[in-house]
């Protein structure tokens, strides 16, 4: 993360620059708390052969530059949902049929995902007619309005829409955030990342999920 990327964020302390967890502390307000208490126990309820696999199955999930070779690891089938974007519509699987998807969470007040974000356009610009970017606004600590004001604040211009009732959070087992899903174009979830992706690392990991899949070596072949 450059110098540029980061003023056109704010500086981001040095104890957050990694990934913020789900976790109680601060002037986090009791409700959301109890929120947060409900994705823990269903993330552990769920163990590991859920749709994407958790942090604790990615070794390299908090080290944004263990990503050399783009190395992906199948879980499993991507858990469909329903992002509703302002400006372009509701996205879901049937809709992205093909196409390989790359689902972002983030919120405004986690210092590392705004710093995250402005590579995330950068990669967006470079690559959206060949994988569908959308991101994932957690609520509670922001309101879905905030978040459209700081989406457009930063010059964000992808998709990007809340998770209302968390229910992709929960689906694809979310505990820190920035974290990063890359679905292939069979649906697959090839990668999750939790913590601050580098601009080298998302690059890496674009390439390799739009290379991957059953219907991109059918038309190659």
């Amino acid at each position: 993360m450059n110098r540029t990327t980061l003023s056109r964020a704010f500086q981001v302390p040095a104890s957050l620059t990694g990934v913020v967890g789900l976790r109680s502390g601060g002037n986090i307000r009791p409700w959301i708390l109890g929120m947060i208490a409900v994705v823990t126990v269903v993330s552990i309820a769920c163990g590991t052969g859920d749709s994407a696999a958790s942090s604790a199955d990615d070794p390299d999930g908090q080290n944004p530059t263990a990503t050399s070779g783009a190395v992906l690891s199948p879980t499993g089938e991507a858990s469909d949902f329903e992002v509703s974007s302002p400006n372009n519509g509701v996205f879901n699987l049937e809709r992205l049929e093909g196409q390989p998807v790359l689902l972002n969470f983030w919120f405004p007040s986690c210092p590392p995902c705004r710093a995250e974000l402005p590579d995330l356009q950068t990669a967006y610009e470079k690559h959206g007619e060949d994988i569908q970017f959308i991101g994932v606004q957690l609520l509670g600590l922001d309101s879905a309005e905030e978040g459209q004001e700081f989406l457009d604040e930063l010059g964000i211009t992808y998709p990007s829409g809340a998770d209302p009732e968390s229910q992709m959070v929960r689906d694809y087992k979310v505990v820190g955030f920035p974290t990063t899903i890359f679905i292939d174009r069979d649906h697959n979830v090839v990668k999750k990342h939790a913590g601050i992706l580098t601009e080298d690392s998302i690059e890496e990991l674009i390439t390799a999920t739009i290379a991957s899949g059953t219907a991109q070596n059918i038309s190659g072949s």
